[in-house]
């Protein structure tokens, strides 16, 4: 017997990614990856760039710087301060000049201490020289060119302000495109992962019809490459399991059609040897009824197997009619032997359903005797409609389905593992798996759950056609 899962046993199916989730990480990923190394790499070249032309420049003006200055101050009446206010530099540029042991600056903050041992030494030593400094906060290029005709340095320091929030909106310009970037990423990868899930999503379709018993869908095969194998190999598959159920659901029929006349012949048999019961010792009397109800038993399995295999190889018609549901039940279940009580709610009251009424008829009675057989007979059977749909319900109060056969009930040949303290029952195991098919065919279902007060009830659930 199958077993159903166990209950709080981890899934480890729902840790994993679905196709469509991991078609979006991968596509997402790829543009983040994409996107970002193309703007570390232009900001890394724009910075370097920028940097570049800004040191050039920074060079190129201080030497332009130097050589007026040092042609201002050739003459010994000349005004330091006065000649370094003069020159005309860029924004955000300071000159010092240190001449005779002293430091002039047009800028009281800015002074000798702005400038580093590093930068000051080789001057000195009268070699041209530039270094990136921090004045102020601020990051600058610092150039030193010796003044030897003069006896001077000089020094001039650009500030790189400007140019940093420059590299810093370019930055942020980069990141911003990037994530927008690895945004559309998901979104086509999104895209990509429905337009990728489509023909899965058919064949999953086609798959829950096949299991549902249509097995005369096929996927179509188009001119897919990649697709159309599938779709070919999947539709094989599909004809020769029909062609595999066929054959079962013939045999079956077969067998039990073959079986029918030499079960006439032994119940017509049987019938006979019990005219002559009277004169049968007492040990003979019961072997003939166990023989009889054994007869029975096998007669009426025969005619389900019967029923079930024409329903399988989609032999068996239905006869339908319109019916009032409320009658049928009510007739079907004051024909057996007991009381049942039998409620019908106004809203179910005259309510027409469409069904093959011998059918449904037999539909009521195996659950009925299911419950006769299980749990001491039904208590009540109730007709009831909620909107479109009718539902009959048989209730018991025996012991109820045990916990995790409930879906396993309806099956073939179930009898579940206590229906060896039941007791000898007559059932063949047939009648609830016949119900489910006479309702499938019928377009509608037959369920069971246990009552929070004890025993089980069966519903039955129907189309209504009008009231």
């Amino acid at each position: 017997m199958r077993r159903a899962p166990r209950r709080g046993a981890p899934d480890e199916r729902s840790h994993r990614l679905g196709l469509r989730a991991r078609a979006t990480l991968a596509f997402g990923t790829g543009a983040a990856l994409v996107s970002m190394t193309l703007a570390v790499v232009t900001y890394a070249v724009a910075h370097h760039y920028l940097l570049s032309r800004r040191q050039t420049g920074s060079i190129t003006q201080a030497f332009v710087s130097a050589g007026f200055v040092q042609q201002e101050l050739r003459s010994p009446l000349a005004d330091v301060p006065g000649v370094l206010s003069s020159l005309v530099t860029p924004q955000g540029t300071r000159s010092l000049l240190y001449r005779g042991g002293r430091w002039y600056s047009p800028s009281v903050t800015l002074g000798w201490g702005s400038l580093p041992a590093s930068l000051t030494g080789p001057v000195r030593a009268g070699s041209p020289a530039e270094q990136r400094v921090v004045v102020d906060g601020t990051p600058a290029i610092a150039v030193g060119v010796p003044l030897p005709a003069i006896g001077a340095d000089f020094y001039q320091i650009r500030t790189m302000a400007e140019l940093q929030n420059t590299l810093d909106t370019l930055g942020t310009v980069l990141l911003g495109t990037a994530l927008a970037t690895t945004a559309a990423g998901c979104l086509i990868g999104l895209w990509a992962g429905r337009r990728l899930m489509r023909p899965l999503t058919g064949v999953a379709a086609v798959a829950t019809a096949i299991a549902g018993g249509a097995l005369d869908r096929r996927l179509p095969v188009d001119g897919d490459p990649d697709l159309g194998s599938l779709a070919t190999t999947f539709n094989t598959m599909v004809e020769s399991l029909e062609s595999r159920i066929q054959r079962d659901a013939r045999f079956a029929s077969d067998v039990s059609h073959e079986l029918r006349s030499p079960l006439t012949a032994v119940g017509t048999s049987v019938e006979l040897i019990e005219m002559f019961r009277p004169s049968l010792p007492a040990d003979g009397q019961r072997a003939l009824d166990v023989l009889g109800l054994e007869v029975r038993r096998f007669s009426t399995m025969v005619q389900d197997l019967l029923e079930i295999s024409r329903m399988d190889a989609g032999a068996a018609s239905l006869e339908v009619e319109e019916v009032p549901i409320d009658e049928l039940v009510a007739r079907t279940v004051a024909g057996r032997a007991g009381e049942v009580a039998v409620h019908v709610s106004p809203a179910a009251a005259g309510t027409i359903v469409r069904v093959d009424k011998r059918r449904l008829q037999r539909v009521l009675a195996n659950i009925l005797d299911n419950a006769d057989a299980y749990a001491g007979g039904a208590v009540l059977v109730t007709v009831d409609r909620n909107g479109s749909c009718t539902t009959v319900t048989v209730d018991d109060d025996g012991p109820g389905i045990p916990p995790g056969e409930e879906s396993y009930v309806f099956e073939r040949f179930f009898r579940g593992a206590t229906a060896g303290r039941r007791g000898a029952t007559s059932g063949t195991g047939l009648g609830l798996a016949l119900a489910t098919e006479h309702m499938r065919a019928h377009g509608g279902t037959v369920t069971v759950e246990n009552l929070p007060q004890g025993g089980a009830r069966f519903t039955l659930t129907l189309p209504a056609t009008s009231t």
